[in-house]
């Protein structure tokens, strides 16, 4: 399951986290209880008791297991209790630099990549499902929690879904997308059948804004950053074709880099303003294995590897029920050859 979203108190004092983290670093005890007890022992003039669940990963001891927020402080190996995670220790190291960007950036790259919450809102942002449109109620949201995450799970999952300690794989799940690690935890990515308050996110965009990350509701990262694929995903798709299948890819990818080709083509197909010429089965198919077929054929994409799927991933690469789920690179010669497939009748 996936907690609601909890960040610090004061929306734009992000070193509120940072001080709570350095007040557990100093305790004599190395580990710690639940989140509760930990607020009652060591935090309460720090931060809100609300703020203190987002500081914690994925806790292992409910069924399905639950990831509480961004993973600063980890389950230990037996499960029972919590211990500061290397990114937080990281994360304290640089601040004891007493260097307030260089800390704020660092918090704001490990939240993109393990706050599940804020990938889930900027990949909407991305996409324009959503919009920022104020500060005092900056979120705009025209659909029920309960669909929030349908075909963003792996998207949002971000750095959990390579996670030293936990690794996740798709299982077939009705109605919700389920999730196994190794050590055998089932994870269920969704929300409760109940309204969710997407103020605590406001946090976070204020963070990103004050890095001047966040622009025109969009998140548009330094280079050094953007060319990561698990951000890149986060921010608006760019112009070039190439680009786009390369996110649509990246987007319904697994841990293991293999993606179900019907849906990433689908995608692929909204991101370039041609889905609804593409509204019969017939016709999305015949689009579909032409450009492929040529692609492959010219080198445009070099296809690694290919499996079968489930019936969720819809239709195999040619029709091929044995190569529905593929691994593959794209390459810049895409953009030259896409615009002679951009259909105006494949009825």
């Amino acid at each position: 399951m996936l907690a609601p979203p909890s960040f610090w108190p004061e929306p734009r004092d992000p070193a509120a986290w940072l001080r709570a983290l350095a007040i557990l670093a100093k305790s004599e005890k190395t580990t710690f209880s639940g989140y509760w007890s930990t607020w009652e022992q060591y935090l309460t003039k720090t931060i809100s008791r609300r703020s203190t669940p987002g500081l914690f990963g994925l806790d292992t001891t409910t069924k399905p297991a639950k990831i509480l927020g961004v993973g600063l402080l980890e389950s230990t190996p037996d499960g029972k209790s919590w211990q500061l995670s290397e990114e937080a220790q990281l994360l304290l190291t640089i601040w004891r630099e007493n260097d307030p960007q260089k800390t704020l950036e660092a918090l704001a790259v490990h939240l993109l990549k393990k706050s599940v919450w804020l990938r889930l809102l900027l990949l909407h942002l991305a996409r324009g499902d959503w919009q920022i449109s104020h500060w005092q109620q900056p979120i705009k949201v025209h659909s029920r929690p309960t669909t929030w995450t349908e075909g963003r799970e792996n998207a949002c999952l971000g750095a959990w879904m390579t996670s030293d300690s936990t690794f996740f794989f798709p299982e077939n799940k009705s109605n919700t997308t389920a999730f196994k690690s190794q050590k055998g935890h089932n994870i269920i990515i969704r929300t409760e059948h109940k309204l969710i308050s997407l103020a605590p996110l406001k946090a976070s965009l204020y963070l990103l804004d004050s890095l001047d990350w966040l622009r025109n509701g969009q998140l548009i990262l330094p280079l050094h950053l953007a060319q990561q694929p698990d951000l890149a995903i986060l921010s608006p798709v760019p112009d070039s074709p190439s680009a786009q299948l390369q996110i649509a890819t990246s987007t319904h990818a697994d841990m293991r880099g293999f993606s179900p080709v019907e849906p990433v083509m689908r995608t692929f197909a909204q991101y370039t303003a041609i889905a609804s010429t593409l509204e019969t089965a017939n016709s999305f198919e015949k689009w579909m294995d032409e450009l492929l077929g040529a692609a492959l054929k010219k080198g445009a994409i070099e296809l690694h590897a290919a499996e079968p799927g489930q019936a969720r991933h819809g239709r195999g690469l040619f029709g091929d029920r044995q190569r529905k789920l593929i691994n593959w690179s794209i390459h810049p010669e895409f953009d030259a050859l896409f615009p002679a497939f951009k259909p105006v009748n494949y009825e």
